[in-house]
């Protein structure tokens, strides 16, 4: 099996973005349940679910020779997503910048930065679980959320319901802040972008800040 996975894999399959999406920290907060019994309202066959999950993973050999998506966006920015066993990892421009699963490392794009790929929509809604925001940016990015969740087949009649949820994965317990000669930081557990907490990852940090603020959709 090819263990790049093409885009086109990925574009409308529903198997996919439920299995994906699971692995966001995701919930409603009312029922209060987690975002995989969430997802629940999207139907499919959990047999075939199962059997598409194995498959596309290719458990067998997943420890070895994990499956990833890797594109080129343009000539200063690349990024990479590797599915393992029990995370999956973010990359760009082969530098690290988190991971989904049980000792997650997300919150690292800002709202402004996610919405530069959302003329994207499979990089938009793959980026989305690994963006933090303030309680006030909810109303700003719901709409773009449920519009490309609309796209994916039995999604569409719940994709408000669904966003809300995803939203609520999301909310930093503070913002962003701009730090001179770093660039953008926070100061949240589990983000890369702390660099407080992990003055290693600060000379990337700085690196693929200066990257972001000049990426631009073409």
């Amino acid at each position: 099996m090819n263990r790049k996975i093409q885009l086109d894999e990925i574009s409308n399959n529903t198997f996919f973005w439920k299995f994906y999406f699971c692995w966001s920290r995701g919930c409603d907060h009312e029922k209060e349940i987690n975002i995989d019994e969430v997802l629940e309202v999207v139907k499919t066959d959990e047999t075939k679910a199962y059997e598409w999950e194995r498959l596309f993973l290719n458990e067998e050999d997943i420890e070895e020779n994990p499956r990833y998506i890797a594109e080129k966006i343009n000539d200063n920015l690349n990024y990479a997503i590797e599915f393992q066993e029990y995370e999956i990892n973010f990359f760009l421009n082969d530098i690290y910048i988190g991971n989904l699963g049980g000792h997650f490392e997300a919150w690292f794009f800002t709202l402004e930065e996610l919405l530069a790929f959302e003329k994207y929509p499979e990089l938009f809604l793959l980026f989305l679980p690994m963006t933090g925001i303030k309680e006030d940016q909810r109303v700003i990015l719901k709409p773009f959320i449920s519009k490309h969740l609309e796209l994916i087949p039995k999604f569409e009649t719940h994709s408000e319901y669904i966003a809300d949820c995803i939203l609520n994965g999301l909310i930093m317990e503070s913002g962003f802040s701009e730090i001179e000669g770093v660039g953008m930081t926070n100061n949240q557990n589990h983000s890369v972008r702390n660099i407080d907490v992990y003055p290693r990852y600060r000379e990337n940090v700085i690196e693929l800040n200066k990257i972001l603020v000049s990426f631009k959709i073409p």
